[in-house]
């Protein structure tokens, strides 16, 4: 009988989070549950799609994904009884995303709750890194990571020594939603080459008055290209055509992808990267 348990015995390991918790996982994690969207980006860059056996609402990268996979629920408010009934070996989530009634939720019952930060390029490289920990994929994540880094590399390279253009990011017209500094999506505008005129607010999203942007006057506007806004529409506006930008069309469309904290986010700053080049 002894024998018998031996392999139960050293079929686990403990692993530490990015919070500073440790966490007891499965020697061979088969099962996992993402509960970010950025998460399961993360986990499909490496090559361990197989594994993922539930992701949440709103999943749009890989595209794929949100087909192949079932849906436990939104960010923070998944279902407990979906994820259970799925029998992960972990849960990957973000502590700054993730309610910890989730995360308290899910320990409860014994489901492994690993978490990551993810805040920033920084925290995007560092979030793969701890993944591939988790998922016993280390080699694959320091891969992703020194490709990744070449990528932001050779973009910051590019604008290496040239004029940065203003932009201003809209999300919401009315009212006017935009980003601050702290924002994932600020950093990869000045990563691109252009620098936020919002970059100096230090929450990550809020509500701006136009009157505020007027004196700023941003070279571009920047919209996201889901976001349901049309230059039309912003011309034909009270107080969005005293903006240089908005009279003259000089308009961004940013791809979503750069809103991810995930690897997907590369692909939205090189290309928002090229739209800038094209507009100088």
């Amino acid at each position: 009988m002894l024998l018998l348990l031996v392999p139960f015995a050293v079929a686990s390991r403990n692993v530490q989070d990015e919070t500073g918790r440790t966490v007891t996982l499965s020697d061979r994690v088969a099962r996992v549950v993402c509960l970010t969207p950025s998460v399961t980006d993360t986990v499909y860059a490496l090559g361990a799609a197989s594994l993922i056996v539930g992701i949440t609402d709103y999943t749009q990268f890989p595209p794929q994904a949100a087909a192949e996979k079932k849906s436990v629920g939104d960010i923070l408010n998944p279902s407990l009884e979906r994820i259970f009934a799925l029998h992960p070996d972990v849960v990957i989530a973000v502590s700054t995303l993730n309610s910890p009634d989730t995360i308290k939720g899910l320990e409860r019952v014994g489901v492994p709750v690993f978490q990551v930060r993810g805040h920033g390029l920084a925290g995007v490289y560092s979030s793969i890194l701890s993944i591939g920990n988790a998922l016993g994929r280390e080699a694959q994540a320091r891969t992703l990571v020194d490709q990744l880094k070449a990528r932001e590399t050779n973009v910051r390279a590019a604008t290496q020594g040239k004029p940065r253009s203003t932009v201003f990011l809209v999300v919401q017209l009315d009212p006017c939603i935009t980003a601050g500094h702290n924002a994932f999506i600020t950093e990869l505008i000045e990563a691109a080459g252009a620098r936020s005129v919002t970059d100096d607010l230090t929450q990550d999203w809020l509500r701006v008055s136009l009157e505020a942007i007027i004196p700023k006057n941003p070279d571009y506007i920047m919209l996201m290209k889901s976001a349901p806004i049309t230059l039309k529409e912003m011309q034909s506006r009270a107080g969005w055509n005293a903006l240089k930008a908005v009279q003259q069309g000089r308009i961004l469309l940013a791809d979503d992808r750069l809103q991810s904290p995930s690897p997907a986010a590369f692909d939205g700053l090189e290309d928002l990267a090229r739209q800038l080049q094209a507009a100088h």
